[in-house]
């Protein structure tokens, strides 16, 4: 595949270049200060180039797309709330364990 060729010769021949003060301008493409003796970017393109064709939005849903979470979140809620319990049954039966150990 061929590559596009540039044919301007420095920034202050694009299209995007907009000169400010004597050899300085800005470049609205990239919204950085330029100098007017500075090479072109690949993104440079002549001053009279035909303004490019706007383009209608494209419609890729016949209808709205309706997301529903609510069951998703719901089990995630119970997830967390689960992970999050401490294991309280487990927990006192080790204690219970130790405290007739000692007694003995």
């Amino acid at each position: 595949m061929k590559s596009a060729q540039c044919r301007v010769s420095s920034c202050s021949r694009c299209r995007f270049y907009a000169p400010e003060g004597r050899r300085g301008g800005q470049c609205s493409q990239l919204g950085v200060p330029v100098e007017s003796r500075w090479a072109p970017c690949s993104l440079a393109v002549p001053v009279f180039t035909p303004a490019l064709v706007a383009m209608q939005p494209l419609d890729f849903l016949p209808q709205p797309l309706e997301l529903n979470f609510s069951e998703m979140l719901r089990e995630a809620v119970l997830l967390e709330a689960a992970l999050e319990a401490p294991s309280v049954p487990r927990q006192h039966e080790e204690d219970s364990q130790v405290a007739s150990a000692r007694r003995r």
